[in-house]
């Protein structure tokens, strides 16, 4: 197992190498503020690692948009594949606008106003299901730190049962190539972690980003390692 989980991470650094990068579409779970632009194409793999011994050892998520100009992007994720097997892999089809509001205002501010929503499909026999999001971002002008906050509610498909949380996240810079970020989803649920960690990227090609989940509980599932990986193909 641990040598089929190796050569699927290296497949993936391989091809992720060979495109062009620009931005990140979430900061680990909470969607960011960012949006493909029109004729980009932004694809995202993220790994999750339990170190506790006989539960579920890795969970992975796989992110693919296309930006179609007008400050949105049509989405498509693949979640809950995992081993041992989740039992509830969903195929989620939706998109995700974010709106710049009071730039005349507070322009340094560059302040979003973020929507989205996606319809899961079960792949295993579970219905279809949706997920609503919105949250309000603003970057703090002398530091660049990004500061979101919002709402989430999704049902079973992705988030294990119909859920309402609290989403909130933090972008600060440090270089050009090196940020620390974290993100946080309220509620006991599958997705009810603190997730702080680091983002590093050695070229304008490639991305990289490292976290560590917190449960909010034992119900949201075990503390474990995040890795994930980034890409822009602009056509």
């Amino acid at each position: 197992m641990l040598k089929t989980l190796f050569t699927s991470l290296c497949v993936f650094c391989f091809i992720f190498s060979a495109l062009p990068n620009e931005a990140q579409q979430t900061i680990f779970n909470v969607p960011s503020a960012d949006i493909a632009q029109k004729r980009e194409i932004f694809l995202q793999h993220e790994s999750q690692f339990n170190p506790i011994p006989n539960d579920q050892f890795w969970s992975g998520t796989h992110y693919g948009t296309l930006g179609i100009g007008y400050n949105t992007e049509l989405d498509m994720t693949l979640f809950n594949v995992s081993t041992p097997a989740s039992d509830n892999i969903s195929l989620g089809l939706g998109f995700k606008s974010a709106i710049p509001i009071f730039t005349k205002e507070l322009p340094k501010q560059e302040i979003k106003l973020t929507v989205g929503e996606m319809i899961p499909v079960s792949l295993q026999g579970e219905g279809v299901g949706n997920w609503t999001y919105s949250h309000v971002s603003l970057k703090l002008p002398k530091i660049k730190t990004r500061l979101t906050a919002g709402a989430s509610y999704g049902t079973k498909q992705i988030f294990g049962r119909n859920a309402v949380s609290f989403i909130g996240g933090i972008e600060q810079p440090i270089t050009k190539k090196f940020s620390v970020v974290a993100d946080y989803y309220s509620g006991t649920h599958a997705l009810g972690f603190f997730i702080p960690g680091i983002s590093y990227s050695p070229n304008p090609d490639l991305s990289f980003f490292l976290g560590y989940q917190i449960p909010n509980s034992s119900r949201c599932g075990n503390p474990g390692f995040v890795v994930e990986f980034a890409k822009h193909i602009r056509f």
